[in-house]
């Protein structure tokens, strides 16, 4: 990456790269750490995260920063990671790269980018598609699309509007990344795939989608929070399974409740 002067729009590209190409994950344990970490220093530096993807050996984020904090913010970061990941793993030496890489973003179309960039990286790399990778904010973004409010590590409102809807936003970050318009894709075909994956999700869970609704309320809420788990959005859960919006965000709240409760560590 290139260009680090400050921008006035306050968007950044950011990129902290494993020192040597080393993992910087381990375990799923890792990411959530890095997760709460990575809200702990923002918030304390009044940065906000914009959107986020974890990879093996890097971590890609575009953050907004109007007061000049995102280094602070992101050495914090790093450094306190780095410090508990070597005391766990018994790992010594640098874990990542001196200096993190960002890259001003000064036009609309650069932030729809980079945010297209960030969510896009797993698919590039060919170790899943977009929207069926867990460790990115591309969930996040639908579900504050469909207003649902369960908050996530990233927030999507301050771009929300350059996509236009869900179907603009969706439309962008499969399109693909030759500098050509992007294009809609079939939303039928779309639903279909997205009620098939809810259909296999289900019934690894233990539950056939279409009787989630009369199953016992343990095993329908295992499925429930698996399938928002999965990025499925309150309303699509609702559609699918067809219990009521007012449960479905009950269920899903309950546990967000229970992790702060517990410092995160609701399964």
């Amino acid at each position: 990456m290139q260009r680090v002067w400050k921008t006035i729009t306050g968007f950044y590209h950011v990129r902290a790269r494993g020192m040597g190409g080393h993992l910087i994950f381990e375990s799923d344990e890792d990411r959530w750490e890095f997760l709460e970490l990575m809200r702990e220093c923002c918030r304390d530096t009044r940065v906000t995260i914009v959107a986020w993807c974890l990879m093996g050996d890097h971590v890609d984020l575009v953050l907004l920063d109007y007061e000049d904090e995102m280094s602070a913010a992101m050495q914090r970061l790093l450094l306190t990671y780095a410090r508990r990941f070597n005391k766990r793993t018994g790992r010594t030496g640098h874990l990542f790269r001196d200096r993190f890489e960002r890259r001003s973003l000064d036009t609309d179309w650069q932030v729809m980018e980079a945010i297209r960039s960030v969510h896009g990286g797993p698919q590039e790399a060919g170790i899943a598609l977009i929207e069926r990778y867990p460790w990115s904010s591309f969930a996040e973004y639908l579900r504050a699309y469909d207003n649902d409010m369960t908050k996530g590590f990233s927030d999507p409102s301050c771009v929300l509007e350059l996509f236009g809807s869900t179907e603009g936003f969706i439309a962008y970050s499969l399109s693909t990344f030759d500098g050509s318009e992007p294009a809609m894709p079939d939303m039928e075909e779309t639903e279909w795939e997205r009620h098939a994956f809810a259909e296999k999700l289900a019934k690894g869970l233990g539950v056939p989608l279409h009787v989630v609704k009369a199953a016992p309320s343990a095993q329908r809420n295992v499925v429930i929070l698996g399938l928002h788990d999965a990025g499925f959005t309150v309303r699509q859960i609702e559609r699918y399974t067809g219990i009521g919006k007012s449960t479905v965000s009950r269920i899903v709240r309950a546990r967000a409740r229970a992790a702060v409760r517990t410092g995160g560590n609701v399964v």
